[in-house]
């Protein structure tokens, strides 16, 4: 069920309970009001009337009193006397008619409850018998004024007398009357202030109910809304962390739901994804992987023209090596050096390009390195190889199974920068994302140049100059490479900046000293710079090309317009 709905659904009970307490409240209020209509037209009338009549009575009787106090009786305080007590009798009968008929309308009104009835019916019993004094008790008034009236003042007080007979209707009958008013008065307010009470408490019962299941509900919804999102929160964070491997439980059909359906599926994506990157990062850089199947794959579809750093790398004498060798064990050399050629190359940003039989092509560019790094980068990725081929050297018994003649393992690295077309080239059902341009040919004959000078790592001027802050390297020479007719100005990268012993430095400075003079035609001075340099190493290449080489020129001396360029014919 939709979040909505169950919100809708949980604010409908709700409704409808407070649509219950109203309508209890209500039927309960209107109780209350029948009531306390009650109460206003019938006990309060009743209660008011039997005071005027307990007043009247009163009064009458109080009237003739004062008449007959008086020393003389004219005929005016006479018709005085007379005209009151006979407006006092007509407000007595017409107040006895009245109580009369409100007692008979109480007892058939549906408002009033049995009760109420019952007490009624016995007032009204009550007051008939009390009403029957009022005639004698009004015609004993008239006896004694006509009495008063023949001025027979002594008879009239026998009269007055006399009417004592009505004072157990008009006292004691009178004030139970009274009295029974009262209590029934008092018992049906308590009645009703009781059910007040009672519409109150249940209409705080309904609404204490109502908030509970309310509460009780909205809480177990949130718990279930927010677990399911906390779910996909600790999801989420291990996807970012690499570590889910599971889908999270679908446990609800409303959006929380089909929201974890989603980032299952995404998962499953993500999976597949990195499935794909871990089989074709085997055979194509991951990181090219990456961008192939991330948002910006259809930029890598295209190519263009950057400024890159090529590398390639070969291993010395290979051919002879795995003549030797079993194919087996070729492969297993093979893999070992691969693997950690990758890792050292991957290590510094680079992409590996390509496997060419023994040989490794790699390059560093945009967006893989940021800025002109790629330079500097792949100097200290061929650095790293040449370590890491010093731990083959040792491993290579247990690899090849060899404990005598194991092979000289030795690999040669050449790297160039320049301007290439970066990029997605083939068919449309093949292709390869790779570099093509003459600094990848220039990369490729510098590599080979190792094989003239004796040298491990050759760059070219253009990738010295980007990475010299990263490294420590020498002049080498100026060359032309086979099939190129510009010269190239070729260093040796010789360690990491600041990494160069006090023989390293040695041999750098008297290098550069033999070059110089090389360049000058001073054989002399070369010859014994380049000599100081193999004291140093007896084994440097370079110095032992440069000696054989001034014995040459000695000897054939070159021409007035000799430029110092080297003219390599080999690739």
């Amino acid at each position: 069920m939709p979040i909505r709905l169950k919100i809708l659904a949980v604010s409908s009970a709700l409704l409808v309970i407070l649509c219950v307490a109203l309508v209890g409240s209500v039927r309960l209020q209107h109780t209350v009001h029948k009531e306390i209509g009650s109460i206003v037209e019938y006990h309060i009338p009743l209660t008011a009337l039997i005071g005027e009549i307990d007043i009247a009575i009163f009064e009458y009787e109080l009237n003739l009193s004062r008449l007959l106090r008086q020393e003389t009786i004219d005929s005016e305080r006479l018709n005085e006397a007379a005209a009151r007590d006979r407006a006092l009798g007509v407000v007595i009968n017409t107040d006895f008619d009245r109580l009369e008929q409100l007692i008979a309308r109480g007892i058939v009104d549906a408002r009033s409850d049995p009760e109420d009835k019952v007490v009624l019916s016995r007032l009204r019993g009550s007051l008939t018998s009390i009403k029957r004094d009022a005639a004698p008790f009004e015609a004993l008034g008239a006896d004694v004024l006509e009495a008063a009236r023949q001025n027979d003042i002594p008879k009239a007080r026998r009269l007055m007398q006399d009417f004592a007979r009505y004072y157990h209707s008009f006292g004691p009958d009178l004030a139970e009357f009274r009295s029974s008013i009262n209590q029934l008065t008092q018992q049906s307010m308590d009645e009703t202030l009781g059910r007040q009470g009672n519409v109150e408490l249940f209409s705080l019962v309904l609404f204490l109910v109502a908030a509970a299941i309310g509460l009780v509900v909205a809480g177990l919804m949130a718990t279930r809304i927010v677990a399911g999102l906390l779910r996909l929160v600790a999801g989420a964070r291990a996807v970012e962390a690499g570590t889910l491997l599971q889908p999270i439980p679908v446990r609800s059909r409303d959006e929380v739901g089909q929201l974890t359906r989603a980032f299952n599926h995404m998962i499953a994506e993500l999976r597949l994804k990195e499935r794909i990157k871990d089989i074709f990062g085997k055979y194509v850089d991951p990181k090219i992987v990456a961008k192939l199947i991330g948002v910006d794959g259809e930029a890598m579809e295209t190519a263009e023209r950057r400024v890159a750093t090529i590398f390639f790398s070969d291993i010395q004498g290979f051919s002879g090596i795995s003549e030797q060798l079993t194919a087996s064990a070729v492969t297993l050399m093979l893999n070992r050096y691969f693997t950690l050629a990758s890792d050292a190359i991957r290590a510094r940003n680079g992409i590996i390009d390509k496997f060419i039989g023994d040989a490794v092509m790699a390059f560093w560019t945009q967006p893989f390195t940021t800025g002109d790094a790629h330079a500097a980068e792949a100097c200290l990725a061929a650095l790293a190889q040449q370590q890491a081929i010093v731990t083959l050297r040792a491993e290579l018994p247990n690899i090849l199974g060899l404990r005598r003649q194991v092979p000289d393992f030795a690999v040669r690295m050449g790297i160039a920068t320049g301007d290439v077309v970066v990029g997605t080239i083939g068919a449309e059902n093949a292709r390869t994302y790779t570099v093509i341009g003459d600094t990848v040919n220039l990369a490729s004959r510098l590599e080979g140049s190792n094989k003239v000078y004796g040298t491990r790592i050759m760059v070219a001027e253009s990738t010295f100059r980007l990475g010299q802050t990263a490294i420590e390297a020498r002049e080498i020479d100026l060359i032309t490479v086979a099939g190129k007719t510009e010269p190239v100005r070729i260093y040796e990268v010789m360690a990491a900046a600041d990494g160069l012993d006090e023989v390293g430095q040695e041999i750098r400075t008297r290098h550069g000293e033999g070059l110089a003079a090389y360049r000058a035609q001073n054989w002399d001075a070369a010859e014994a710079a380049f000599r100081a340099v193999l004291a140093a190493s007896p084994a440097d290449g370079p110095a032992t090309v440069f000696l054989d080489r001034i014995a040459k020129l000695r000897a054939a001396p070159p021409p007035a317009a000799w430029d110092g360029v080297w003219r390599l014919t080999e690739k």
